[in-house]
């Protein structure tokens, strides 16, 4: 009799501990899978003020677990460097491109868009000096500026260029080249109407980014004479 309960229990000892290694070992499989489904992404050391340029020191890769990670999360500093926050993040957040901008894509905030070194600066320009209201945003243009000076008696135009390949910010108040000007609209009796033909895309300044001197030097000609911008082709040579 004491045989058979020895039996028993030893019966019952064996199920209890192939029920615990069975046990550990699902569990231990649910941990490498879980491991296997994360996913490294980008967040920063420590908090990011809004309007705060990016740099490589401010980020860290952080694993996380795939589920919790939105498709479009940076997962390279690469994409961020340089940058600059829209908004304020906390740290350890996991970064979302639509959170930052850059300067050759800012529409807001043109103090955004000045590289360091460089100022922004205004010069009035009608339709023809602007290119027929042709220079946009993130173009590239030279400057003329033509004087009349008196010789021998005599009214003489003086024409130079005086800056070349000079990048400009904004016209007007746009930041950022329009991509609506081809569409039409409707006036008030239904035709059809383009922006250029509403003369909604007209602008009377052009604001370019220039060194410190020549930006003083471009005011000094527009006080002095007039300035006119020539456009430049866009298409690498």
């Amino acid at each position: 009799m004491k045989s058979r309960n020895v039996l028993i229990l030893a019966l019952v000892m064996a199920l209890v501990t192939t029920m615990l290694f069975n046990k550990y070992l699902k569990d231990l499989d649910k941990k490498y899978k879980k491991n296997d489904n994360k996913i490294a992404v980008i967040v920063p050391k420590a908090a990011i003020k809004k309007n705060q340029r990016v740099t490589k020191e401010m980020l860290q890769t952080k694993e996380l677990s795939s589920d919790s990670v939105p498709a479009d999360a940076i997962k390279k500093v690469q994409q961020l460097e340089g940058k600059y926050a829209l908004t304020d993040i906390r740290e350890g957040e996991v970064l979302l491109p639509f959170r930052f901008t850059s300067q050759f894509e800012e529409s807001e905030e043109i103090t955004r868009k000045i590289r360091e070194g460089y100022r922004a600066v205004s010069i009035e320009a009608n339709f023809v000096e602007s290119v027929s209201n042709l220079v946009q945003p993130e173009n590239y243009v030279d400057i003329i500026f033509s004087e009349i000076i008196k010789e021998g008696g005599k009214n003489q135009v003086n024409t130079s260029l005086i800056l070349e390949n000079v990048r400009v910010l904004a016209v007007g108040k746009s930041l950022k080249e329009s991509d609506e000007d081809s569409k039409d609209s409707k006036d008030s009796k239904g035709s059809n109407v383009t922006k250029a033909q509403g003369q909604e895309s007209l602008y009377t300044a052009v604001t370019v980014e220039l060194k410190q001197e020549d930006a003083v030097k471009i005011i000094n000609a527009d006080e002095r004479g007039n300035v006119k911008f020539i456009l430049r082709s866009k298409i690498l040579q």
